[in-house]
């Protein structure tokens, strides 16, 4: 009997330890467990619990564990992708804002920010605090209230000058909840004025084609009426057709050559060119109407300076139509070509002694059927094409051109070749 009651307390004794022992390891496991779960709580993802063992505890832990770490990858590869997009929207072209539904600003790239002319940091800064334009602050309440895309065109004051924009305010969903506005920006201000130099262009051309025109109709007309018959007013009036529809093949040619060259279908093939031969060829054409005027043409080139490189034809082009201006504006004297080596750099330079340009249209010589004497320049043959032509030739060269002229005093064309 003894012997049974101490083989049963020794059972019990050894029960009770390993129960205990047993309560010890499943707290020690629970405040393991509470300790993770803290980490996890804090944002801390990269926390890890090790179990060993199978079954029970150790199989949830696990489970857990792989949750987590699955849900880790997800972020990871969301927050990455918040990044590139975050990249793109900041380096875009157009303007982009993004406010949530209180109007703070979470992201402003540096575009939207050069357009608004604004250099600070604006996130986290309220829209009306920051914005000056009233127009945008509207887009924003509007497309809050409406739930909608909402376009505007808006006009910027920009360095003195007009900046024509294309605002587009989207809102942002979450379910059925709009949580914020994204507002872009597109410059459209090129656009703009290519359509006003569209405008003009046609307005002009037809201006420019209707004149030459109405006259070879209205002599012919004349001519058909009976003014055949007489042989001396016949010949005036053959000689006025045939001048106006020179100047009008004139016009037509300009408008051709320009087309192509703003086209981009002009091909720029520098080669070593001699100088004296380009502007004694530009001499010879023009020699006949300089010298019925009574003008000198004069070549002023320094020694060693004989080889220039730049598309021949293209050269002679240029040349030709700047001493054919000099000449047509110049009543006395004459027009001087010439290489000016100053300052380390090669100028080419053309000066008329001509009756010059009023300093106020300088800046708008080169215009396409820009004048500053509409009547004269219509009555000498101009087209209003030929600086418009030459503009373009010396850019396609890399070049650059200066005008300088004092109104009565003459004109000078320089051209930086180098």
């Amino acid at each position: 009997m003894n012997n049974e009651l101490l083989v049963i307390i020794i059972i019990l004794s050894i029960a009770v330890i390993f129960l205990v022992f047993r309560l010890y390891h499943f707290s020690s496991s629970i405040r393991e467990v509470k300790k993770f779960s803290k980490e996890l709580s804090s944002g801390n993802l990269n926390a890890r619990l090790f179990f060993t063992g199978k079954g029970g505890l150790a199989d949830i832990v696990r489970d857990i564990t792989s949750t987590i770490e699955k849900t880790k990858t997800r972020l990871d590869s969301a927050d990455a992708e918040m990044q590139k997009m975050e990249a793109i929207l900041r380096g875009m072209s157009d303007g982009v804002l993004i406010v949530d539904t209180q109007g703070v600003i979470i992201l402003a790239n540096q575009t939207f920010k050069k357009f608004l002319s604004v250099k600070e940091d604006i996130e986290g800064k309220q829209i009306m605090e920051v914005l000056r334009n009233i127009q945008l602050i509207e887009m924003f309440r509007n497309a809050m209230h409406l739930k909608n895309i909402i376009s505007e065109e808006i006009n910027i004051p920009k360095d003195h000058k007009e900046m024509y924009i294309i605002a587009t305010a989207v809102p942002v969903y979450s379910v059925d909840s709009v949580t914020g506005i994204v507002f872009t920006l597109h410059d459209i201000t090129r656009l703009r004025q290519l359509e006003e130099v569209r405008k003009d262009f046609v307005a002009n051309v037809s201006h420019e084609i209707k004149t030459p025109i109405t006259a070879i109709k209205g002599f012919a007309e004349t001519l058909l009426d009976g003014a055949i018959d007489d042989k001396k007013n016949a010949i005036r009036f053959l000689g006025m057709i045939q001048n106006h529809s020179e100047r009008l093949n004139s016009l037509v040619n300009d408008l051709l050559a320009l087309s192509k060259i703003e086209l981009g279908d002009i091909n720029i093939e520098k080669t070593a060119v001699n100088l004296e031969q380009v502007i004694d060829t530009v001499f010879m054409t023009l020699k006949e109407i300089a010298e019925r005027k009574g003008l000198y043409l004069k070549r002023e080139i320094p020694d060693g300076m004989q080889t220039l490189y730049a598309d021949k034809n293209k050269l002679i082009q240029i040349i030709l139509n700047i001493v054919d201006n000099g000449i047509k504006f110049t009543e006395k004297g004459g027009v001087t070509v010439g290489i000016d080596e100053a300052k380390g750099g090669i100028t080419l330079y053309i000066s008329d002694t001509g009756i010059g340009i009023p300093r106020d249209h300088i800046h708008r010589l080169g215009e396409r059927f820009y004048r500053v004497d509409r009547a004269r320049s219509r009555e000498l043959g101009g087209t209003g094409l030929g600086l418009a032509i030459v503009k373009h030739l010396v850019n396609a060269h890399g070049w650059q051109m200066q005008i300088e002229s004092e109104y009565t005093e003459g004109t000078k064309v320089s051209i930086k070749v180098r």
